[in-house]
């Protein structure tokens, strides 16, 4: 009688079922999600709503401050003497008389540079036609600082207010600013945009400076 070999029948093992929550736990998740958004609605709901209501407004301010920086640049960027080129009624602005004094300016967005050129930078500082500025504008007025490099160091030689009037501006140095620049001084804008030419080369023209 033969004997029989038993066959081990080896049953494939099922894949493992995914850890799935029971419904009632997924349920529950579902309920604390929507139950914390509706808190933080109820808490944030009124500021947000407010934030919503108020951006148009913020959108115009912010337009309106755009447009107001864009006229201040135009308005204070360009040349200033107290003789104005293409200026008729010159006579009517009263700029002052025997003052020896250019202002070239360029403003962006509420800042101030330029320069400016004096008959005393001329005869004090040798090697200079000009002195820089900077500063910053509010409205009708500019603070600026009357700054250079001299001897390879940023030297500041005073500080001036600028107060402008359309077309007019009249200037009030600080104390140190006073031995340089004329308090009081009112300049006149030139029509024409600023040019290169109009600090250039300035203490030593012979005609007379304006």
């Amino acid at each position: 009688m033969t004997s029989r070999k038993k066959t081990l029948v080896v049953k494939p093992s099922t894949p493992p079922t995914p850890n799935t929550l029971p419904w009632y736990r997924r349920v529950w998740v579902i309920v604390v999600s929507v139950a914390t958004m509706a808190f933080t609605l109820g808490l944030n709901g009124p500021t947000l709503l407010q934030n919503i209501r108020l951006l148009p407004s913020e959108v115009e301010a912010a337009h309106d401050q755009f447009v107001g920086w864009l006229k201040e640049d135009v308005d204070w960027t360009g040349d200033w003497s107290t003789f104005p080129e293409g200026i008729v009624n010159i006579a009517d602005m009263h700029l002052s008389d025997g003052v020896v004094l250019k202002i070239s300016l360029h403003s962006n967005k509420g800042t101030l540079g330029g320069m400016v050129a004096t008959r005393r930078i001329c005869t004090s500082l040798l090697a200079f036609d000009f002195l820089l500025l900077r500063g910053s504008i509010s409205g009708n007025t500019a603070n600026v600082e009357v700054w250079d490099i001299v001897g390879g160091h940023e030297r500041v030689f005073g500080s001036m207010k600028l107060v402008r009037d359309n077309g007019i501006i009249t200037i009030w140095p600080d104390k140190r600013g006073e031995s340089w620049f004329p308090t009081g001084a009112r300049i006149g804008k030139h029509s024409n945009q600023s040019t290169e030419n109009f600090m250039a080369d300035y203490c030593n023209r012979r005609q007379p400076h304006h």
